[in-house]
Parts: structure tokens; sequence; C-alpha cells
């Protein structure tokens, strides 16, 4: 009797071990997993990263170039000439575009591994400073919302109220049109205060998105040398 009760206790034991053991299996198979997981992660963030760099990179230097002729234009706005500009189209495109210049970095990356919960599995400081840009580029896109919306309101001043200059240096429309007549309009009117005063809000504002997105890009620098894993 005794030893069928000390051999039930054996199996009994024997299964529980086994139990066990399966259980650690499992369960260090799915550590495994996780780990491997969040190397993945990682290494798609840090090529993500690298790529909006790259672009960020690229319209920083059309930003300084912007901010180099806005400063050019307010700091002679008084003398300055546009028969004597290099290139007025490179001109007028630095101080009056607004589409081209946007910046718009591709998120999608970064907006699926959110939706997945995946974006969870990288270091919660290294989070914090992605919330950091998500929130600054809202901020961005804010602003060329508003630099738009300057634009838009200096055109319309300008039709309204100096309708001649635009019809003699047409620059939007018409086969005699060019662009860089817009630069001639605001030599024209530079003494309308108001037309300088709407030039500078739409200009400030540029000058600002520019500044951001250079912080943007700090903000990128870091996350990417802490991402190594």
């Amino acid at each position: 009797m005794k030893n069928i009760l000390a051999r039930g206790g054996i199996e009994f034991l024997a299964v529980l071990l086994g139990i066990s053991g399966s259980l650690w299996i499992d369960n260090n198979k799915k550590l495994a997993d996780l780990e491997n997981e969040r190397v993945n992660v990682y290494q798609i963030l840090n090529d993500e990263i690298g790529a909006i760099i790259d672009y960020t990179t690229e319209r920083i230097q059309y930003y300084n170039k912007q901010d180099s002729t806005i400063d050019f234009l307010y700091n002679n706005w008084e003398n300055f000439s546009s028969e004597l500009i290099d290139d007025p189209f490179d001109f007028t495109y630095d101080i009056f575009t607004t589409g081209t210049y946007m910046y718009s970095p591709n998120l999608s990356t970064f907006d699926a591994l959110k939706s997945d919960g995946r974006f969870n599995l990288i270091d919660i400081d290294i989070r914090k400073k992605f919330g950091e840009l998500f929130m600054l580029l809202e901020y961005i896109n804010k602003i060329e919302n508003n630099e738009n919306q300057s634009r838009e309101e200096l055109i319309v001043y300008l039709s309204k109220n100096h309708s001649e200059i635009q019809y003699q240096y047409p620059y939007h429309a018409g086969s005699n049109s060019k662009f860089e007549n817009f630069l001639v309009i605001l030599e024209n009117t530079r003494d309308d205060k108001t037309v300088w005063g709407l030039l500078g809000r739409k200009c400030g504002l540029t000058k600002s998105r520019n500044r951001r997105v250079r912080l943007f890009m700090e903000i990128l620098t870091s996350i990417k040398e802490n991402l190594s894993y």
C-alpha cells in the first residue's frame, strides 16, 4: 500500500515538474520573442529617424537660404532694387512661396507602431522624446497654416489697394505674367506701411517655422543617439 502511494506521489511530482517545465519553456520563448520584437522595433525606428534626418537636413539648407533672403530684404527695404537682384525669381520664391517650403516629414511608420502597440516596447525616456517631437511638429504645422493665411491677406490687400501696379506687373495670371514681378510690386509699394507689415507678418512666421524645424532636428538627433539597443 505504501509503495502504491509512494509511486503515486512520484508520478504526481513528475507531472507537476513536467507542467512547470513546460510553462518555464513557454515563458522563456515568449520573453525571447518579445526581445526579438523589441530589437526589431528599435531597428525600424533607427532607419526611419535616419531618413527623416536626411530630409530635415535638406529642408534646413533651404530654410537657411530663405532666412538670409528675408533678412536682406528687410535690412534694405528702403532702397532695394529688383533689377540688382542676381536671381529675382529665386529671391521672390524665398519671400513669397509657402507650399513648396512646408515641412512634411513622413511619420507613417511611427503611426503604425503606435497603432499596433509596438511603440510601447521602446524605452520610456525615448517615448517622451517622441512626444516632444510630435507636439513640436503639430506647432510647426499651425505656424505654416498661419503663414499661408498671412500670405493670402497680403495678396488680397495688394489687389484691393494697388491693383494698377499689379495690372502693370502681373505675377500670377496671363501669358505675360512673371512670378518675379511680385518683387517689383513690393518695390513699388514699399512706402505703404501696411504692405510692409503684412509681408513682415508672413516672413516672421516663415522664420519662426524655420527655427522650430532646427529644434526638431536637435530632438531627432538626440533620439537617434539613444536608439542603440
